[in-house]
């Protein structure tokens, strides 16, 4: 048997950790995202601030006699701009004269983008440098950028190079080159760092979420688990919780209750049923066997010998009666049987009903009123079936008043499309507990089970039979005044 640490391991491998897992992957997939458009709007913010950086240094390094003039601080300008516009790091930057001579370059960090190392002016265009002296440009430094109107960029490898041109007024005064490495560019170590720790801290939330609420229903699931398993050990009287806020939950635990105690009725007609069953037949056949034995050993003789013959026949009809309401309500239940659809007269077919019924009242104790309408009730359906649903309403109604009483049957028009035929009669009515079971099958009132043989398929059959007509069966009403069953039939499509 497992474990209680088993089988919540088996629950929360199945459903918790299955979600804990999507809520990683749907974290990671966010996270990656996320990385991918921080690193794209970076590079792009970092190359406008560049580009407003490259603007500014051309503005600054050219003269207003539009000649190219370094000045003495210019590092130190670099420095303090480069701050400004948020650049991270270290570039090259390069000036270069009218001629393509470069008048002055500033490497970056240990010549990692040009090859070269230090700083100075060169070619004798920059008097105010005040780095190494002049010297002719190193062979690895770029050469002068070709003319441009307006600023351009590249990248090469790792090295992204911006050029600005210089001008004083529409003249032409050099061009001004920044190499700058694109990894440089693009690094936002801090932003990934944010981003980690807040979809970290995201995923733990979630998992403690999904933990808590699985806790929480946890105990229902468990509850309604420990039910299933007394049904099927036979128990039908079980507690379920039903004071669950979840909704989902609150119904499924309801309406198992409900199921459970629809079981438990059904197991209950079940063993009547067992219990009527042998108990209608063991009378019959014990009074056949009795009978016929009389007569076989010459018991009885002559004209009473065939009294015990007749009552003999007549206990084996009532045998195939009760087979017969067996096997047609199995068939009709698992429909084997077809309902036919043709053209009737209502009140002519109840009219007939009710006539040929009387004939069988041989002690005459039942008044019997009609009230049917005079206009023809054209109805599309099965003559025979709604025999069996009147005959079998009228015996019940029979029944109840111990065959001696009053019934009235109606008919009369509803609103599109139905025929309404009310069964009423004045008995004592059915008692109000059982009202609600009488079309359970199999189900027999407590008079009944000790004063009217049969099997308690009646009017659940009857219920049937209307319904595959296309109508209805139920009961109207019931006191201790009387009992009234209200039939629907669908009248003829014209």
């Amino acid at each position: 048997m497992p474990t209680r640490a088993a089988r919540r391991l088996t629950l929360l491998g199945r459903w918790t950790y299955r979600y804990v897992l999507t809520l990683f992957v749907g974290l990671l997939a966010i996270g990656i995202a996320s990385a991918i458009w921080l690193r794209h709007d970076t590079v792009g913010e970092r190359k406008q601030s560049l580009r407003d950086f490259s603007v500014a240094a051309a503005d600054y390094v050219v003269g207003d006699d539009g000649a190219i003039r370094i000045p003495a601080d210019f590092y130190e300008w670099i420095d303090r701009t480069q701050r400004q516009y948020h650049l991270p790091g270290q570039f090259a930057l390069y000036v270069f004269e009218p001629d393509g001579r470069l008048a002055f370059f500033k490497s970056g960090p240990a010549g990692a983008t040009d090859g070269t190392s230090g700083e100075g002016a060169a070619g004798g265009g920059s008097s105010a440098s005040p780095a190494a002296p002049s010297a002719p440009p190193a062979p690895s430094l770029p050469t002068a950028p070709p003319p441009s109107e307006h600023p351009s960029a590249s990248r090469t490898g790792d090295a992204y190079a911006l050029a600005v041109p210089l001008k004083h007024g529409e003249v032409p005064a050099g061009s001004l080159l920044i190499v700058y490495g694109y990894g440089e560019l693009a690094r936002v170590d801090l932003n990934y760092t944010l981003i980690v720790s807040l979809l970290l801290c995201a995923g733990a939330l979630g998992w403690t979420i999904i933990f808590l609420l699985s806790r929480h229903l946890r105990k229902p699931i468990y509850r309604l688990r420990e039910a299933l398993q007394q049904v099927e050990a036979g128990n039908y009287k079980i507690d379920v919780p039903t004071d669950i806020k979840e909704k989902e939950l609150h119904e499924l635990l309801v309406s198992f209750r409900g199921m459970a105690a629809r079981l438990g009725r059904l197991e209950e007609l079940r063993t009547e049923l067992l219990a009527g069953v042998t108990h209608e037949l063991k009378t019959p056949v014990a009074s056949i066997r009795g009978l016929v034995s009389a007569v076989r050993d010459e018991v009885v003789t002559g004209d009473e010998a065939k009294e015990f013959l007749d009552i003999s026949l007549e206990q084996t009809l009532k045998l195939q009666r009760m087979v017969g309401d067996l096997l047609d309500f199995n068939a009709f239940a698992s429909g084997s049987i077809d309902v036919r659809g043709d053209d009737l007269d209502l009140g002519r077919l109840l009219g007939e009903v009710v006539y040929q019924w009387e004939l069988l009242d041989e002690e005459g104790g039942l008044t019997i009123a009609t009230d049917f309408p005079e206009e023809s009730g054209q109805i599309a359906g099965d003559a025979a079936r709604i025999q069996q649903i009147v005959v079998n309403l009228l015996n019940n109604a029979s029944q109840a008043m111990g065959g001696s009483g009053s019934i009235r049957i109606s008919m009369r028009p509803m609103p599109e499309p139905w025929y309404e035929v009310i069964v009423e009669d004045d008995g004592p009515g059915i008692p109000e507990t059982e009202q609600g079971l009488i079309f359970e099958r199999y189900y027999r009132g407590k008079d009944k089970k000790t004063s009217v043989s049969g099997l308690g398929l009646g009017l659940t059959y009857s219920r049937m039979l209307a319904a595959a007509m296309g109508g209805s069966l139920s009961l109207l009403r019931s006191s201790p005044q009387g009992t009234a069953f209200r039939l629907l039939l669908p009248r003829k499509e014209s």
